[in-house]
């Protein structure tokens, strides 16, 4: 049987969408109107609604965030311009199921819905799961004083249908302590069950009392579904999961216990980062690109003003770029960025400098930490390093300025663009550096 799968579109897709969509594998429903895709999804015939984030005036976010709310369960599918990344976060954030990057073809739009109809598949499992468990768990309450060998048997039934789910299964006193986990959370956290018992839940969620003094204030209000939080391993790291709590009470509605379900999410985390990586990367040099330049430079301006500690900044381009680009052409060109990708890295330290392409043959390089010896060091490192490296003419022109109090983001690039333009007249391939003390420039080279 075909899945049937609604797509949101406003007619100038359909024909090539149906041309790559294999035969007999879909059934596909168009719609043009988003009053008319939510009623037809309120029925519950739909396995994947598939929503284009670009039309409809931008408010494609909306429409996921209004299905996910209105239409709980339903699989979406959004799809992005690959200009504009941030919004496959901001829908995966909503509650989108899957994203892929348009222009679609056949592979990946396939891929695509496979994934979004497997997730269908699991959040229609884990809820039925969710429910039979919650079934089974009142039954035994209620039978408890009446038939004690009859509990037994029914919790060796339950052990088994827990332990065959591949989530971390858990129950909990009404104060939030351990009184039951299943294989599941052997698996995902390395503890065998004797070690959890009657463990308080705050040990191994992260954010500890806290993070579980929030935990009961929101489960006091009702069950709560997706909740994103982190869960201490064995060996001293924290796993993300995504979790549903639930209040077990007894026909009088009193709370008995609390039940807790988790699924691994690490894979998704790292798509996440994954995908901020690729929106703050230049991908030719692999350094940082300008949007991230100018977010981090901020922060290193607050901090150090704040901790006073020391900070530079280095602004180079590439001497005699163009003639060597019109030579040997623009390959050539980028094995020349690459180059001076592969210098900074070699000549800065990792996680702590942070290396920019800042535009065309522009690079740029936040030294926190960093007094002006120290940094001038650094730059007359790269200026020479890429010189040893003979790209004809091609040398460095490096600009170099310290930070002080009163120096604002928009004072410390315009200063270390000047000493750059400097360096660049001066005949290129050398180091200027600005002194603000002194109110006065000097060449290092």
């Amino acid at each position: 049987m075909a899945n049937r799968i609604l797509w949101l579109d406003d007619g100038n897709h359909k024909a090539e969408i149906t041309g790559i969509l294999p035969g007999g594998v879909y059934e596909v429903e168009w719609v043009s109107d988003r009053e008319e895709a939510l009623s037809l999804l309120e029925r519950g015939s739909i396995d994947v609604f598939v929503a284009d984030m670009s039309l409809y005036q931008g408010d494609g976010l909306a429409l996921i965030r209004q299905i996910v709310e209105n239409v709980p369960g339903t699989s979406c599918l959004a799809l992005y311009d690959a200009s504009d990344p941030d919004a496959a976060l901001a829908a995966l954030r909503e509650g989108a199921a899957e994203v892929s990057q348009k222009p679609v073809s056949r592979e990946t739009l396939s891929f695509a819905l496979k994934k979004a109809l497997e997730r269908r598949h699991l959040a229609e499992e884990t809820q039925t799961m969710f429910h039979r468990l919650q079934e089974k768990v009142d039954k035994i309450t209620l039978d408890l004083e009446k038939a004690n060998r009859h509990l037994q048997r029914m919790r060796h039934y339950l052990d088994n249908l827990l332990n065959s789910s591949v989530d971390s299964v858990l129950t909990t006193s009404t104060d939030l302590h351990i009184t039951y986990v299943n294989q599941g959370v052997t698996h995902m956290l390395g503890y065998v069950p004797s070690q959890l018992m009657g463990v308080p839940l705050e040990k191994l969620l992260r954010g500890g009392a806290s993070a579980a003094r929030q935990l009961q204030q929101i489960l006091d209000k009702g069950p709560i579904q997706n909740y994103e939080t982190e869960l201490l391993h064995k060996d001293g790291r924290f796993i993300p999961v995504m979790a549903s709590l639930s209040q077990v009470r007894n026909p009088a509605g009193k709370a008995l216990s609390v039940l807790m379900i988790c699924k691994d999410i690490t894979e998704q985390k790292h798509l996440e980062n994954a995908l901020k990586e690729k929106m703050i990367t230049d991908d030719l040099t692999g350094l940082f690109n300008q949007r991230y330049f100018y977010e981090r430079l901020t922060i290193e301006i607050e901090r150090a003003h704040r901790q006073n500690h020391p900070l530079s900044l280095l602004l180079f381009d590439v001497d005699h770029f163009k003639e060597y680009n019109d030579t040997h052409g623009h390959l050539a060109g980028d094995r020349v960025l690459q180059a001076i990708g592969a210098v900074v890295r070699e000549s800065t330290r990792g996680y702590v400098d942070i290396g920019c392409r800042y535009g065309g043959d522009e690079f740029t390089i936040i030294l926190p930490e960093t007094g002006l010896e120290h940094a001038r060091n650094i730059a007359e490192r790269i200026r020479t390093s890429f010189e040893a490296r003979q790209f004809d003419r091609c040398t460095l022109s490096v600009g170099l300025m310290t930070y002080h109090r009163d120096t604002t983001a928009e004072s410390f690039i315009r200063f270390a663009d000047e000493m750059m333009y400097l360096a660049k007249r001066s005949g290129g391939n050398r180091v200027y550096v600005y002194d603000q003390d002194k109110n006065q420039f000097r060449m290092e080279k």
